[in-house]
């Protein structure tokens, strides 16, 4: 999914997100966002992409999101989440 939410209000956000909890029982849910907050209540795994001059969409760290989210191990992917820039 890409930006599964984007564009939408609060109570159509919280039903995509209730499906996305109903539907990640049975299926794999992959969703590409830039909502941090989202990303940290709807997945159990995050991976953080970035760009460079010299490389587009590189992996930057993978792993459980409450860690992503609260202990990350690279600098760049707590930039990020923080919102130092992006």
């Amino acid at each position: 999914m890409d930006e599964p939410a984007s564009a939408l209000d609060p109570v159509s956000t919280l039903r995509i997100e209730e499906l996305m909890r109903e539907l990640r029982e049975a299926y794999t849910i992959v969703i590409v966002t830039h909502n941090m907050q989202q990303a940290a209540r709807v997945s159990d795994v995050t991976a953080f992409f970035t760009m460079a001059e010299d490389r587009a969409g590189y992996l930057v760290e993978v792993g459980p999101t409450g860690r992503i989210f609260t202990r990350p191990n690279e600098r760049l992917t707590e930039d990020y989440i923080s919102g130092r820039f992006g």
